[in-house]
């Protein structure tokens, strides 16, 4: 099985991203947070991440190149 994390702080789009995803047998992971992000990338190890460019503790631009 794929899984897809997908960090945003917006509810709305973590919903739609597991609604839409996991009909196809994709595992979604979420987190509101970069550092939440990170950690679930750094534990979990998913095959695609999203990322919000604006997030609430840090930039989605700082959240990948700790995540890279």
């Amino acid at each position: 099985m794929k899984t897809l994390l997908v960090i945003d702080d917006e509810e709305s789009v973590r919903y739609s991203f597991r609604s839409i995803f996991s009909a196809d047998g994709v595992e979604v992971l979420t987190a509101a947070t970069g550092q939440e992000g990170i950690l679930i990338a750094r534990t979990r190890k998913p095959d695609v991440v999203v990322v919000d460019l604006q997030l609430p503790d840090m930039s989605g631009l700082e959240v990948f190149a700790e995540i890279h």
